[in-house]
Order: C-alpha cells, then sequence, then structure tokens
C-alpha cells in the first residue's frame, strides 16, 4: 500500500502531501523514532515535501501542540547547480 501511495504521488504530480500518523509502525517495529511504517516510507520515497503530524500520546504530556516533521526535496536546476 505503502508503494502505491508513492507511484500515485508522482502520477499526479502533487507538489506536496499532508499526512498523519498514529505511531504504531515505530512501537511494533521498536523504533525510537515517532513515525509509523507508511509515513516514514512516503518521508523517504515520495517525489514531493512531506509534512506528517502526528498528534502528541498521553504519556508525551497530553495538551501539548501537534508534531510536525517536514522532508524537502532537493532541486537541481537544468544547468546542474542544485
Amino acid at each position: 500500500m505503502r508503494e502505491r501511495l508513492c507511484l500515485e504521488v508522482e502520477r499526479l504530480g502533487l507538489s506536496a502531501v499532508i499526512m498523519g500518523s498514529r505511531g504504531f509502525g515505530a512501537e511494533k517495529r521498536g523504533s525510537d523514532g515517532r513515525l509509523g511504517s507508511v509515513s516514514d516510507y512516503c518521508v523517504h520515497h515520495c517525489v514531493c515535501p512531506v509534512i506528517v503530524v502526528r498528534y502528541p500520546e498521553d504519556k508525551d504530556g497530553g495538551d501539548a501542540a501537534p508534531v510536525v516533521t517536514v522532508k524537502e526535496t532537493e532541486v537541481v536546476e537544468k544547468d546542474g547547480k542544485g
């Protein structure tokens, strides 16, 4: 599913993706990161910027603001300068 999501993003020519993450995939993998498996995959494989919004859990303080992770893509100009 996550591979298909990145392929559709590219096919549609989207300029950005905003997605949520509950972090359950990170818990299952034993990862120190807070992203789930699908959002983590999209951050690393989508061709456009990916914004991931994760709401803090009760153990993180409960009333804190949402945590946002942004992945910027590197823009390479036609003459090879980036």
